[in-house]
């Protein structure tokens, strides 16, 4: 196996534990790949995972496991950098079941259609495959520091073109309304379908998008950016793709926020710098918490007007159905 044009190199020692096979260290990035010859879910219960990267001095582990029927992955990983669910979904795309969330995910592909793709590209090996698809994540993903960015390409985002919304009315939710001050909450946004936690405090909006999408907004900036009213948020009248949650991470209770949602509409003179995607991108905000916006082709990168550091990303057609350009 040819693993050195992916710039992986086996471990000659392996791990040294029942039903490993072949282990690989990736050059690029701390990770590690691990074969797994007998029952996946069984392997994975019986070790320390956390114990484990510690061990083999890496921040991420994928475990393969080929059962000549299927193939079963599961990924750990240990910061914030990289979501579990999200790199999975980037492995096999479509073709491919994944579920789980930021620190660890779990994919089951057919053997059969797993094969079809290897011919593809010429690979007869199914770990082979696989260390393909992870540098072709990594070569293939561009990623931003939004702060640096914004100071970087002052000039640049300045000539993109300027976008305002459409007066349309969104909805936002106090975080304060939903748990009490210092409750960690979770909210699956289209970002980030694992999950991004929020800190209740005063300081903290909960918004509802077009869809029914969920994200988290600084007060500061939802007071510059919208009016918020007292009309209540109807989401059948509004035609919600679905009933927006969150999950109070204390209890383990999904909260749905329709009851409990406003009406805001959009201030004239607010708007935005925006480009459209053509690779998958991550965007890290500033302050530190490495949280990150995901974007794929098609996705737009949207830039604040009035501060060129914050930026993010808006799903393809939330950002059509949403934004128009500026007069």
């Amino acid at each position: 196996m040819g693993v050195c044009e992916y710039q992986f190199k086996e471990i000659e020692q392996g791990l040294d534990m029942p039903q490993c096979g072949k282990v690989y260290r990736y050059l690029e990035e701390p990770l590690v790949v691990v074969e797994v010859t007998g029952e996946l879910r069984d392997f994975i219960a019986s070790v320390d995972l956390e114990s484990l990267r510690e061990k083999q001095d890496c921040q991420y582990m994928l475990f393969v496991a080929d059962n000549q029927e299927e193939v079963r992955l599961f990924f750990s990983s240990g910061t914030r950098e990289i979501r579990a669910l999200e790199f999975l979904d980037s492995l096999i795309p479509e073709f491919g079941l994944v579920k789980g969330g930021a620190e660890c995910a779990e994919g089951l592909i057919s053997a059969a259609v797993l094969k079809v793709k290897m011919a593809n590209v010429e690979i007869s090996e199914v770990t082979e495959y696989f260390l393909k698809q992870i540098a072709d994540y990594f070569a293939d993903c561009d990623c931003i520091e939004a702060e640096e960015y914004g100071k970087e390409h002052k000039d640049s985002i300045m000539n993109l073109q300027r976008y305002v919304k459409r007066m349309e009315g969104w909805a936002f939710v106090k975080s304060l309304d939903v748990a009490a001050k210092g409750t960690q909450i979770q909210i699956k946004t289209l970002e980030n379908e694992s999950g991004m936690l929020l800190t209740a405090d005063e300081d903290a909006y909960i918004m509802i998008g077009c869809r029914g999408e969920v994200y988290d907004m600084k007060r500061q900036k939802f007071e510059a950016t919208y009016e918020a009213t007292d009309e209540k948020l109807d989401v059948f009248e509004r035609m919600l793709d679905f009933i927006p949650a969150v999950e109070n991470m204390a209890t383990g209770e999904y909260i749905s926020l329709d009851e409990m949602a406003h009406i805001c509409y959009p201030k004239q003179g607010t708007g935005i710098y925006a480009r459209k995607l053509s690779k998958r991108t991550k965007i890290f905000p500033a302050g530190g918490q490495r949280e990150y916006f995901y974007g794929r082709p098609g996705d737009y990168m949207a830039i604040r007007a009035d501060d060129l550091c914050d930026s993010y990303i808006i799903q393809g057609d939330v950002f059509e159905r949403t934004y128009e350009p500026e007069k």
